[in-house]
């Protein structure tokens, strides 16, 4: 029987270099990677992306680009300038590759179209406890409402955050002054990506099963900077308690 094959869908983000580097941490190679869109500049942070200890959480080298992760890993990889996730081009490439299961590290505000989800089980890693905090820049609204972090692993539809929930992780606070933005949130992903991942190679689709359904609670919307200014401050702050 062949080898089910893994596909990892990566835009040029720090979230795909995490990804990259955690699975080759975990000694798990994709038999595809693809690489499409043009990406951005370098991240713009004032806060600590050096690599360091981050309590069991392998913590990447952001320091790479994307194009500098493959090459130092040395895996072969397809690259798609379209940006568009519906770009003929770029579903083409997936389609020659035949995933069986598609890891989705895409560009933030993108939803995956039903030309993908219709052929493809697609993962995604949500930071925020599902469906708990449903939405965008939830880690920030869980550290300001419960002084933790989370990641969910889900299987896309077409709505924000509602398909099936196959495992969620809860995580400490990042350490004081650490960015979360590129670093801590994409390194919980990561993590929680690995576990899925190893127990879909050892498991197969048995590891797609999901969790038992919750009540679906309604999306948070990008923080204000206040409130974010709160959430950084109760980050630096935790390690001061007795």
């Amino acid at each position: 029987m062949s080898r089910a094959r893994l596909l990892i869908l990566c835009a040029r983000t720090a979230r795909s270099v995490a990804y990259l580097q955690g699975l080759a941490a975990a000694g798990i190679e994709p038999e595809a990677v693809i690489v499409y869109g043009q990406g951005g500049g370098p991240l713009q942070t004032t806060r600590d992306l050096r690599v360091q200890p981050l309590a069991g959480v392998f913590c990447p080298d952001l320091s790479q680009d994307l194009d500098a992760c493959l090459a130092t890993l040395g895996w072969p990889h397809e690259t798609c300038p379209g940006q568009s996730l519906d770009d003929p081009h770029l579903l083409a490439c997936i389609a020659r590759q035949a995933p069986d299961l598609l890891v989705y590290s895409g560009y933030g505000g993108q939803l995956v179209p039903a030309a993908l989800l219709n052929r493809y089980p697609v993962l995604h890693i949500h930071s925020g406890w599902l469906p708990d905090y449903r939405g965008s820049t939830t880690i920030y609204y869980q550290i300001v409402e419960r002084r933790e972090c989370a990641a969910s692993a889900l299987l896309l539809d077409e709505q924000i955050d509602t398909g099936p929930v196959l495992a969620r992780k809860s995580y400490p606070l990042p350490p004081a002054g650490l960015d979360i933005d590129y670093l801590y949130d994409n390194a919980i992903r990561a993590d929680l990506l690995v576990q899925v991942l190893t127990r879909w190679r050892e498991t197969g689709p048995q590891a797609l099963q999901p969790l038992p359904a919750e009540t679906e609670q309604p999306p948070y919307f990008i923080i204000h900077p206040l409130l974010k200014h709160l959430a950084l401050l109760a980050v630096d702050k935790h390690e001061e308690a007795p």
